[in-house]
Order: C-alpha cells, then structure tokens, then sequence
C-alpha cells in the first residue's frame, strides 16, 4: 500500500501498522523509488518510473525477485 507523507513523499508499507519498506519521491519528471531507510545514505536506489503506483509496484517485485 502506498501512503502519502505529504504532495512529493510517498511510503511503501504492506500494512497501515507495519513499517515503511521503502520510499518513493518526486524526482524531476518522475517518481524515485529507494529502500526506506532513517538515514539517507542507506536508502538504496532502484530507479526512477513515470508513476507512484508503477514505483510501488517495481518495489514488490523486486521483493518477491529476492526470495
């Protein structure tokens, strides 16, 4: 699920309970998809997409990929 932190921030979180799991924002002409993380040295990129919802699903993806 995506949850909007503000009009430029989204999270990516499986649940509304759970904890981020990664972080998608504005970014130029599209939408920056990186692993969440508090520090921003460690939010691991994984490309930019023309869309919040295409960034979201990249993400899952790349999380079922890793299994």
């Amino acid at each position: 699920m995506i949850v909007a932190v503000d009009d430029r921030t989204w999270l990516v979180k499986r649940t509304v309970e759970s904890s981020p799991e990664a972080i998608i924002d504005r970014f130029g002409g599209g939408y920056r998809l990186r692993r969440f993380s508090l520090t921003e040295s460690r939010r691991t990129a994984h490309g930019v997409y023309l869309g919040v919802d295409l960034a979201e699903t990249a993400w899952w993806r790349l999380r079922d990929g890793r299994r």
